[in-house]
């Protein structure tokens, strides 16, 4: 069985990330976490929650996992895009000091990003795709960019399936993405809630993802919302999803990603899993 994990973010007090690592890291039923990076955000304090991770990662060495924050890299603004890039690389740094070797990073938005009018070759009307290219384009090279970076740490970066607002909601957008960045250490992330809120088909998503299937994002909503519900909470069938992941021999984590993981939704998630494979 694929080992499974789970996720920390900023909604889980120290004192329960404490107890999960106890609870489900120190008895072995899961072996690795994936944590939100929250470095640097106005007006938080995150001294204590790193203190509890630093912990659980000292006493149970769980495979680590970073989830970076969503940076939009279709940002226009060049000081901008080297903010984005600074943070990357502190992220990057922040993951190997915990010892872990990926990182999750969100792709570009697509209209909401662009800050200057778009000309046509006329110069007046611009073609229809022409937001969606700008986008991309800015994407594809930052995201070169944040693979050197990411180089540098032995770290991998796994990109994602989200929603409308952004480039790549299906698993062949991700192919594309990957091959026109054409770097070593960057790989798909796919997240069935995603996909499943976004009307996709989720089996055959996992197949066009093939051997490019680097992590998994495990949570369930019922097809309208991404609310990352405890697995047996929406009406995924996870079923098929698992049995096509099989088939495309896939062999990293099975990483839960709720809206705040708790001592009872991990255990429920973990059975219907388990019930599941």
């Amino acid at each position: 069985m694929n080992p499974l994990g789970f996720n920390i973010n900023y909604r889980n007090r120290p004192a329960e990330i404490l107890e999960l690592g106890r609870t489900f890291l120190g008895t072995g039923m899961f072996h690795a976490i994936e944590v939100t990076y929250y470095e640097h955000m106005q007006d938080l304090d995150t001294c204590a929650y790193n203190t509890a991770i630093r912990s659980i990662v000292k006493m149970y060495q769980p495979q680590v996992v970073v989830h970076l924050p969503a940076f939009n890299l279709s940002e226009e603004n060049s000081v901008l895009r080297g903010a984005i890039l600074q943070e990357i690389d502190n992220g990057c740094r922040y993951c190997a000091e915990l010892g872990g070797r990926a990182i999750v990073l969100h792709s570009g938005r697509v209209r909401s990003a662009l800050h200057v009018p778009l000309v046509g070759t006329d110069g007046e009307t611009p073609a229809p795709d022409a937001p969606f290219r700008r986008a991309w384009d800015l994407t594809v090279q930052l995201l070169r960019q944040a693979c050197t970076i990411a180089g540098r740490c032995g770290i991998t970066i796994h990109t994602e399936n989200l929603d409308r607002e952004h480039l790549t909601v299906r698993c062949a957008e991700l192919n594309e993405l990957i091959d026109q960045v054409a770097c070593e250490g960057l790989d798909i992330v796919f997240d069935i809630g995603h996909s499943h809120a976004a009307g996709g088909d989720i089996v055959r998503e996992v197949r066009e993802a093939g051997g490019r299937l680097g992590h998994l994002h495990l949570h369930d909503n019922w097809g309208d919302v991404d609310a990352h519900l405890p697995i047996g909470e929406g009406n995924i069938a996870f079923g098929p999803f698992f049995e096509a992941l099989r088939q495309i021999r896939y062999a990293g984590l099975f990483m839960l990603e709720l809206n705040h993981a708790n001592r009872e939704n991990l255990q429920s998630s973990r059975e219907r899993i388990l019930a599941s494979l």
